[in-house]
């Protein structure tokens, strides 16, 4: 845990920046454009699904097989060369796929709402936002084999978080109008793309000239086989966790698809600790299978998945047992209300992510990989169909219910299966202890009286959370690297 609990820190403290800019905009500027923040989230989040599919698996590939082309001194064999052939490749199929997308996306989603033309006239925005996205991945995930995840999290993260909400005040403000708003977040993915080749460059691993010898044909069946179940995997994996904003904007509209979005960057935050361990344990989690170190693996599971769950848990119980002063901050605040219980949902939905861990990561790259496929599917399907009961019956929250529902049965089916495929499992049985503690924290907090501003409410019930619950947590020793990590800052602060 030594290199990811450092990557990690990092991370999350270039995150922290990230996660104040977009709360503030969730906060102060989005819920006055709920509309055109829905619009951006409808591009956004519908070019994300496009490009899952139209990467052709290869984001998969670039972790699983790295370490099979790694070779300084050949330049890994040109291995940057053969991912970027086949993300044009992806791309060139989504060109000739676009007229059915377009049905898909218009005819059949978004057929009955009032936005329909609106969506019609900027339907093809997509195409640069799909083919910068598709090459910032690629970048994205190379990077992380060098176990550099900090850099890469500015120019994939945080550059959008700062640019959107200037877009928007900007439209607000009416200095620019729709068409500059949408070229505007196009730009943003540009200068990703720059700061990728950039930095990349610097590393000194921008190798393009490809060894095609060492590509040979059982090697090339391997990464055709593995890439078509990373396809799947993905696309998989988005229509379970990210069709839900979609189908509220779809389904109900795009002011709903709005609150539901800016709502979903709220309960976001709890999902930043995951993304950082995701980012540098998936080369380890790699390495390890090759060198059959399932020991490693098992301590990585479990060490995670405590940290993950501790974490998580105290940023969920300070958004929960403030909500409604967070509400109050807002401007239409009795709009977003609305949200509260969506709120709720999808805390509880990332809860269970965090403590599963990386479940899904020990499966993707072991020789198993293809029961993710499998259960991705079950669960892609299911989710849609969650959807479409709880959506029209319960409107947003409806959607928050689905995901929970859906990712409640995926982490279940994937604990089950590493316990009986590996023998491993993610919890110990501190992982009780902690439980014991949020609870009894959460009653606590939530019996303060406290009738100030909505601002100093929440300070003060942040404080008195952090007191109970970070103390407890200290205390009773839950996680041997969350106490490592409160020394070392209580040793900084010290000196």
């Amino acid at each position: 845990m030594g290199v990811i609990k450092r990557q990690g820190i990092k991370h999350t403290m270039v995150n922290l920046f990230g996660v104040a800019i977009g709360l503030l905009s969730t906060v102060f500027v989005y819920p006055r454009a709920t509309e055109l923040y829905g619009l951006a989230q409808i591009f956004i989040g519908g070019s994300i699904l496009l490009m899952s599919f139209f990467s052709l698996g290869l984001n998969a590939v670039t972790i699983k097989y790295f370490p099979v082309f790694k070779n300084e001194d050949k330049k890994h064999h040109g291995f940057l060369g053969f991912l970027l052939i086949g993300v044009t490749l992806g791309f060139v199929l989504f060109l000739f796929c676009l007229p059915f997308i377009r049905w898909i996306f218009l005819d059949v989603l978004f057929a009955n709402n009032e936005n329909r033309e609106l969506l019609s006239e900027n339907f093809l925005i997509l195409i640069p936002i799909v083919f910068l996205m598709l090459f910032n991945f690629i970048f994205l995930k190379y990077t992380s084999n060098f176990h550099r995840i900090v850099v890469p999290t500015i120019l994939d993260q945080i550059l959008i978080k700062v640019s959107l909400p200037v877009l928007v005040l900007l439209y607000l403000f009416q200095f620019i109008d729709l068409d500059i708003f949408l070229l505007g977040i196009v730009a943003n993915y540009v200068f990703v793309l720059i700061g990728f080749i950039i930095y990349i460059t610097k590393l000194g691993q921008f190798h393009i000239s490809m060894d095609k010898s060492f590509l040979t044909k059982p090697l090339r069946k391997e990464i055709s086989e593995y890439s078509f179940f990373g396809i799947l995997n993905a696309l998989g994996s988005q229509l379970a966790f990210r069709i839900d904003t979609l189908m509220v904007a779809g389904l109900v509209s795009i002011s709903s698809g709005g609150i539901y979005a800016i709502v979903h960057v709220i309960i976001d935050v709890i999902s930043k600790p995951l993304k950082a361990i995701i980012a540098i344990a998936s080369p380890i989690i790699s390495e390890k299978w090759i060198d059959n170190d399932v020991q490693g693996i098992e301590s990585i599971y479990q060490k995670s998945s405590i940290l993950l769950l501790l974490l998580g848990v105290y940023i969920f119980l300070g958004i929960w047992l403030s909500i409604d002063d967070l509400f109050l901050l807002m401007p239409n605040s009795e709009e977003m209300s609305r949200g509260k219980y969506v709120v709720f949902f999808l805390g509880i939905a990332k809860m269970i992510d965090l403590g599963t861990s990386v479940n899904s990561q020990i499966i993707a790259y072991s020789e198993k990989y293809k029961f993710n496929f499998y259960a991705l599917m079950i669960l892609a399907c299911a989710n849609i169909i969650f959807n479409l009961v709880f959506i029209p019956e319960f409107q947003m929250v409806g959607a928050a219910i689905a995901t929970l529902c859906s990712i409640s049965l995926f982490n279940l089916a994937k604990v089950i299966y590493l316990r009986i495929k590996f023998g491993l499992q993610p919890f110990q049985s501190k992982t009780i202890v902690l439980v014991l503690l949020a609870t009894v924290t959460y009653f606590a907090c939530s019996k303060i009286p406290l009738d100030f501003h909505p601002f100093w409410n929440i300070i003060i019930r942040s404080i008195v959370l952090t007191i109970l619950y970070v103390g407890g947590a200290y205390l009773l020793k839950i996680s041997k690297d969350f106490n490592g990590i409160m020394r070392g800052g209580i040793k900084s602060l010290k000196f």
